[in-house]
């Protein structure tokens, strides 16, 4: 779970409903296509093949576009975003501002899962490579300390077996949570949160 040194505040809804509203375009995309072939069907039960197909190709001409769309108004956003905005940064703010960086970097699948009951990890997603990703996510005012690190390593060896970890901190980690981590997931740092605002380097999960 992300915390800043003064954070208190959680996410209340639950984690169904937060899954929802962020899928909400879709799932009403999903349920007009349905009621548009049902329709057709009935109508020209003898050639249904054409209504069908014309009904994915406008389906699936629509998602992209929509999700050209979504995605150019996050980089907009993530274009006037610096460090220093960064700083003042809620907990849940700074989650959805690394999933943001995820899905503007060519992640897929991203979902905040942060919250009193994220279970150890704030954001879930797949790399450009398809490997499953779990992030953990620091808006702290110090660096993070190694035990933050192991506890990472825990949930990933136990609760999310086959994702491969990541840990962003905005004020980076002690040498000490650094040598930890090393060899079990990608540590993104304050020079590297950095980068990846700038467009300069992405970070990618640790391979298998």
């Amino acid at each position: 779970m992300t915390n800043t040194s003064s954070d208190s505040g959680t996410d209340a809804k639950p984690r169904e409903w937060r899954f929802v509203w962020r899928h909400r375009h879709a799932l009403v995309l999903i349920l007009v296509v349905a009621l548009m072939v049902g329709t057709w069907l009935a109508l020209s039960p003898a050639r249904p093949l054409p209504w069908v197909a014309a009904a994915l190709v406008a389906a699936t001409l629509v998602w992209w576009v929509r999700r050209r769309t979504h995605l150019a108004r996050e980089e907009r956003a993530l274009a006037l975003v610096d460090l220093s905005e960064v700083d003042r940064m809620p907990g849940t703010e700074f989650e959805e501002h690394v999933a943001r960086l995820m899905r503007v970097h060519g992640y897929t699948a991203v979902t905040v899962v942060g919250g009193a009951e994220d279970g150890g990890v704030d954001v879930l997603g797949r790399a450009p490579d398809g490997q499953a990703v779990a992030v953990q996510c620091k808006r702290w005012n110090h660096p993070v300390p190694p035990n933050e690190v192991r506890a990472l390593i825990g949930v990933l060896n136990t609760g999310y077996r086959g994702y491969r970890g990541m840990f962003v901190a905005s004020n980076g980690f002690t040498e000490a949570a650094a040598r930890e981590g090393e060899g079990h997931m990608t540590l993104v740092d304050r020079d590297g949160l950095a980068r990846w605002m700038g467009g300069t380097e992405v970070p990618e999960p640790p391979r298998a």
